[in-house]
């Protein structure tokens, strides 16, 4: 039963106890972790250890089995999920500025607010394309970013990210962390990421969580105190790799390798 969490400002998301199993297999059981408000938490560990799973329990997707959850005075039109499979986010029959602008016109935001706010967003994101065009002639990257910009657009107090990066290239991967570490910095909401690559982790989160394999539990809590805009220069500092090691020693263990 998920209920709301108002006790504690430090914190954004508490889980406690929780339990989900498909059929026979259990994902998770008795899993707590608390997530830190106004910060970057990337989740990491082995396939198939439930990190999608999470969040779609945590967003209401799908129900838990027992135990609780508690999301902090959640506004559900303050909050964003950028999914994995984002090209089936979009609605084709939409322009891509009409896509970005839905979230808000179902708010009855004004339009020149919506423009205000995509303005913002297309000049940290850099992102210069035909509004009028439709996102089925974007380019799998142009999608991706596309559906970051309209995840952005209702300022979201918690974001929820699943493998952001999967579809790009490194060089516009690495554009696309530098665009997110800005926006983060700006507005300074609590975003939960997952991601199988360390050095994503590494480049944008504070707390990083090392999951086990399944019944997944929390093997390690890895802090990165890496302070923020990580600039690329970050990416072969001494610092970097130590926190680096340690992401790699706690999964090491958990995958037996």
């Amino acid at each position: 039963m998920s209920q709301i969490y108002a006790n504690d400002n430090k914190i954004a998301v508490h889980v406690e106890s929780l339990a989900k199993s498909f059929n026979s297999l259990k994902v998770f059981e008795d899993f707590s972790v608390q997530i830190p408000a106004r910060k970057i938490t990337a989740i990491f560990g082995p396939n198939g250890s439930g990190k999608s799973t999470l969040l779609n329990i945590l967003s209401g997707i799908i129900p838990e089995d027992s135990g609780s959850f508690n999301l902090k005075n959640f506004n559900p039109f303050k909050f964003s999920y950028i999914f994995q499979n984002y090209r089936e986010s979009l609605l084709p029959w939409r322009t891509n500025f009409e896509n970005v602008a839905f979230p808000l016109r179902i708010q009855n935001i004004s339009s020149a607010e919506i423009e205000k706010r995509v303005k913002e967003l297309e000049e940290i994101f850099e992102f210069n394309v035909d509004k009028n065009q439709y996102p089925y002639e974007l380019s799998g990257g142009q999608q991706q970013i596309l559906a970051f910009i309209r995840a952005l657009t209702v300022k979201p107090e918690i974001l929820f990210i699943d493998e952001p990066f999967s579809a790009l290239d490194y060089e516009n991967n690495l554009r696309l962390r530098e665009h997110l570490q800005k926006y983060y910095l700006a507005h300074k909401p609590t975003i939960l990421l997952i991601t199988h690559n360390i050095e994503e982790a590494v480049h944008l989160a504070e707390n990083i969580l090392v999951l086990s394999q399944k019944p997944t539990k929390i093997v390690e809590r890895v802090y990165n105190s890496l302070p923020y805009p990580r600039a690329l220069e970050e990416l072969q500092s001494e610092e970097f790799h130590r926190t680096k090691d340690k992401v790699i020693s706690a999964f090491t263990k958990t995958t037996k390798l």
